[in-house]
């Protein structure tokens, strides 16, 4: 009986560290700092930077674009390219070979 009533009130001292720990645990496993978020995370930052650097490459080619049509300096090679890209011109010594929509 008393080896019994021994392990009780070992198991009873160690109760509440015993569930803070296992507690802890659970956080460390699932909460919104753990190795897994935090990987997950990390992906995620690097699809978006990727994405980011994409959208950018686009936005300055668009930004240069732009500039060559400015009202105060309007670049006449890219004006005819885009004449003859839009409206279909073309000077009567030209050979035009079409490609494929895009």
């Amino acid at each position: 009986m008393t080896n019994a009533k021994t392990i009780l009130d070992h198991l009873k001292k160690m109760a509440i560290p015993l569930s803070a720990l296992l507690v802890s645990a659970y956080f460390a496993a699932h909460g919104f700092k753990s190795v897994t978020t935090q990987k997950r995370l990390h992906e995620e930052i690097a699809a978006l930077e990727l994405k980011q650097n994409s959208i950018k490459t686009v936005r300055d080619d668009l930004e240069l674009h732009v500039g060559l049509l400015s009202s105060d300096h309007i670049d006449p090679d890219y004006l005819d390219e885009l004449a003859r890209k839009e409206l279909g011109f073309s000077h009567p010594d030209e050979i035009v070979i079409p490609r494929g929509k895009k």
